[in-house]
């Protein structure tokens, strides 16, 4: 895989606003630095009080400077998706769509 530079325009000395996902920089008390994928809920980071974060992103405005292939293996249930729409995109009704989780 080759690497790719990507600048990041963290944000440093303050907290998030809002509960949510965040990749981050942090440091660790051995002085050994690394990049965490890190929940904040809404008045702290969900990780050790050991780790102090230096510099946070939104987990989804960082994922907006990606553009990643998908896993090969599963291009043929990327396909099946893609005709199933197809063949029902015009029968599509917004408002009866529902998201469970």
């Amino acid at each position: 895989m080759q690497k790719t530079k990507l600048a990041v325009n963290w944000i440093e000395d303050k907290q998030p606003v809002q509960q949510g996902t965040y990749f981050a920089a942090v440091r660790y008390q051995t002085g050994f630095g690394a990049y965490e994928v890190i929940a904040w809920d809404g008045e702290q980071w969900q990780l050790d009080a050991s780790v102090r974060v230096v510099g946070w992103i939104a987990f989804d405005d960082f994922l907006k400077n990606l553009d990643i292939n998908w896993p090969v293996s599963d291009q043929k249930a990327d396909a099946a998706f893609k005709a199933q729409y197809e063949a029902n995109k015009d029968n599509f009704k917004p408002d009866e769509f529902v998201e469970v989780e």
